[in-house]
């Protein structure tokens, strides 16, 4: 369970993307690229984790992430696709 929650809070990157872009948005977007961004980022967002929860539905397993993109880039990739999850 926590290495989904981990998978997506390091997709999301809410603290580094607050932080450097807060001002460049509100400098050239003003505050409603601001609001509008947040909505679509967040819609995107929840694209991300209906995709994660379905694919955890299909393959039930302790390996989580691992097993997953073993599984699902084929045998020649799966070694690579493993370990680059892993990192």
């Amino acid at each position: 369970v926590f290495s989904n929650f981990a998978f997506s809070f390091s997709i999301i990157s809410v603290l580094t993307g607050i932080t450097t872009l807060y001002n460049t948005g509100l400098t050239f977007g003003g505050p409603i690229s601001l609001v509008y961004g947040w909505f679509i980022a967040g819609g995107f967002t929840m694209f991300v984790g209906l995709s994660m929860a379905e694919i955890c539905s299909s393959y039930p397993t302790s390996g989580g992430l691992y097993y997953w993109s073993a599984r699902l880039a084929g045998r020649n990739w799966a070694p690579f696709a493993s370990w680059f999850t892993g990192w």
